[in-house]
């Protein structure tokens, strides 16, 4: 009897330690790997332009990663409360904006000379 519970024990043990310390290896290759993809991941950030058509004429969004950054429904740099013309302006003001944003320019503003290279009016 005492010879089957030792064995049993040495078994337990046996079993235990193993998986533990592959659990160990595989689990700090796993965090490497996880910290790896994840710095990736942050390198990587997608970002896309939804146009909106209102009242006050074109607006943009821009969402980083599905979340949204920037909603922009008037022309930035100008006073007043009217939209782009065209959903076109509209796209060429908020290329200009994502191509900053992705040069990490913050904020990402846009000038009256911005405006008047992209021909918005």
């Amino acid at each position: 009897m005492q010879r089957i519970v030792s064995l049993l024990l040495l078994v337990l043990v046996s079993c235990q330690a193993a998986p533990q310390k592959e659990k160990l290896t595989g689990s700090s290759k796993k965090s490497s790997n996880r910290s790896s993809s994840l710095k990736a991941a942050k390198g990587a950030q997608k970002y896309e332009i939804i146009t909106l058509l209102s009242a006050n004429g074109w607006a943009y969004q821009i969402r980083q990663n599905g979340k949204l950054v920037i909603d922009q429904p008037t022309i930035p740099g100008r006073p007043g409360n009217l939209g782009f013309q065209t959903e076109e302006d509209a796209i060429k003001v908020a290329e200009l904006v994502k191509a900053k944003l992705q040069a990490k320019v913050f904020p990402p503003s846009i000038s009256e000379a911005d405006l008047q290279n992209l021909n918005i009016h």
